[in-house]
């Protein structure tokens, strides 16, 4: 008989194994073509500012994935909680935004988590009640958002916050970016809820297999609502970040981190189709797909050539994900047989 356990864990190893050489030789890479531009403190601390939006979009969309579903509305989530803040900071200090108190920037940043709070509850339910798929079911979601945000922000670009806002994203205390801080508390809360929870224990079994659940008299409506509201919610927090870097909100902001975001989850060997991805798999993804951005940058290629660059990563991988389960399964096949 074969452990089929002991097949899983030595898979997860060698995937993690494979991700620290990528990381390893993409650094490499970056540093000789590069030079030592790439290793100064100061681009390295450049980095540090920008590698927690990566990473807050990928382990979202990680999340969503873990069921076999997808957001695609993850980006429009987030410039909406953006334009949320705005509204909320705007009404509350009569127009006076920059001015605004702790308690003031506190009620805006929970008004903005009620309405991701709200985007999640709809997805979930569309998907897990109504079993509308979830490609479909986000990328109506990700219209609707985008157009709210024009609509509401006239296309304009809206800023002016208030310092103890900028903070969260372009803050640092005792030298260490805040962002990087931030990212760090989150990363380790989302480690509990995902391997250490029942709610994670049973969103992984969800997307193993969704009838066995039900048989096994797990609420699987209600996993995938729940699934989809944390998923919006680390939206929410990536648009606190995008607010203390760049000072405004915009209603197109970042469209590219969503193939960004989708790539990390390819990268960091999520299972498309549910009930497998390791937070530390996406971790080093958004910290390889980081490295190759900030490379890139250095190099001073054309932006929109770098995010073609990014689809056809996300080709290449699935080629070769699809090349290895053929050979692998082949080997398995004969050691079983």
């Amino acid at each position: 008989m074969v452990d089929i356990s002991k097949m899983m864990k030595k898979a997860r190893r060698s995937e993690q194994f494979s991700l620290v050489i990528t990381l390893i030789t993409v650094f490499l890479l970056l540093w000789f073509l590069n030079g030592t531009k790439f290793v100064t403190l100061r681009n390295l601390r450049s980095m540090s500012y920008q590698l927690p939006i990566i990473g807050f979009l990928a382990i979202g969309m990680m999340i969503s994935e873990l069921s076999g579903g997808i957001n695609l509305s993850i980006i429009a989530n987030a410039n909406l909680n953006g334009v949320v803040i705005y509204l909320v900071l705007n009404s509350i200090t009569g127009g006076s935004m920059g001015d605004a108190n702790l308690t003031q920037v506190f009620i805006a940043i929970l008004a903005g988590f009620g309405v991701s709070t709200f985007i999640g509850f709809i997805n979930g339910m569309l998907i897990a009640k109504l079993n509308i798929p979830a490609i479909l079911t986000t990328l109506g979601t990700m219209t609707l958002l985008q157009g709210i945000s024009l609509v509401l922000t006239k296309g304009y670009t809206i800023s002016g916050f208030p310092d103890s806002l900028i903070f969260i994203g372009n803050g640092s205390v005792l030298g260490i970016p805040m962002p990087i801080l931030v990212f760090i508390a989150v990363v380790i809360l989302a480690h509990f809820i995902l391997n250490k929870s029942a709610f994670g224990i049973r969103l992984y079994m969800t997307g193993a297999n969704r009838i066995a659940c039900r048989y096994s008299n797990v609420n699987t409506t209600k996993i995938i609502v729940w699934e989809y509201i944390l998923s919006a919610w680390f939206a929410s927090i990536t648009s606190l970040i995008m607010i203390g870097q760049l000072n405004s909100v915009k209603a197109n902001y970042a469209e590219s981190y969503l193939l960004v975001a989708v790539l990390a989850s390819f990268l960091g060997g999520v299972d498309p189709n549910g009930g497998f991805g390791r937070l530390s798999g996406m971790i080093l993804a958004a910290i390889i797909l980081q490295l190759i951005s900030s490379g890139l940058n250095l190099l001073r290629l054309d932006p929109f050539m770098i995010t073609a660059m990014w689809g056809a990563i996300i080709i290449i991988l699935l080629f070769g994900r699809e090349v290895a389960q053929k050979i692998f399964g082949k080997r398995s096949v004969k050691k079983t047989g």
